[in-house]
């Protein structure tokens, strides 16, 4: 049933329940999840307070799976040093929280980690048009960052075609990841995909009702339904 390489459904674990933590995620690629994604937030960047380093290497040991650490903060380069200790494969900032783009990306190169920038819904996609070919993937946020179960805009389909069309003019498609995150469940992951994202981070989806094997079947589902 699952497409392998065709597309990446990541674990946001935020939505998990965290009094049964480690139970939540070590089931995840088993039942067809190919990322977890860890939500890191500072109270600046963002209102909410979240999981920092010390949560992320407690419970590593239990995660079987690629972690995308995904920094909503005010200074992302101070967190890249120890998240990079803890064997995570993809670092997402926020183009918004700083000037230096370019500085921090080299610097998550300079760890052998792959490099994300997300964007905001009231940001312009062109914006990180002259980051593409340094990056591995553009973050799309669907919903505004900070909250788990917010509704998806589709707004935002429009960004994920933008961001398909440039790869495909410049020869970059194959290699690339066009990330969604906020609000997608099995109404709008396929939307998402026949726009051109490939990369599908759901939290509440998943994790809502604690049947996380049929929610996860349900977004494959809809990922893979054909047409009417």
């Amino acid at each position: 049933m699952f497409q392998g390489n065709k597309y990446t459904l990541s674990a946001s674990i935020l939505a998990a329940d965290f009094s049964n933590l480690s139970e939540n995620i070590k089931n995840l690629k088993e039942f067809g999840c190919n990322e977890i994604h860890y939500d890191v937030m500072d109270g600046k960047f963002v209102d909410e307070i979240s999981m920092g380093p010390v949560v992320l290497e407690s419970i590593r040991k239990d995660i079987n799976l690629p972690v995308d650490v995904h920094l909503m903060v005010d200074n992302p380069k101070k967190n890249i040093e120890q998240f990079s200790r803890l064997n995570v494969q993809t670092i997402t900032f926020h183009y918004e929280a700083t000037s230096e783009h370019k500085s921090i990306i080299k610097f998550i190169k300079s760890k052998d980690i792959k490099v994300g920038i997300a964007i905001n819904p009231s940001t312009d996609v062109n914006k990180v048009f002259e980051f593409i070919d340094q990056i591995d993937r553009v973050l799309i946020m669907c919903v505004n960052p900070g909250f788990s179960g917010q509704k998806f805009d589709k707004k935002n389909l429009d960004k994920i075609k933008k961001i398909k069309d440039f790869l495909t003019l410049n020869n970059l498609s194959s290699r690339f990841e066009i990330g969604v995150d906020g609000g997608i469940n099995i109404s709008n992951i396929k939307d998402c995909y026949e726009a051109g994202a490939n990369v599908f981070i759901s939290g509440s989806s998943i994790f809502w009702n604690g049947d996380i094997k049929s929610n996860i079947m349900s977004l494959y589902s809809s990922l893979e339904s054909k047409n009417e």
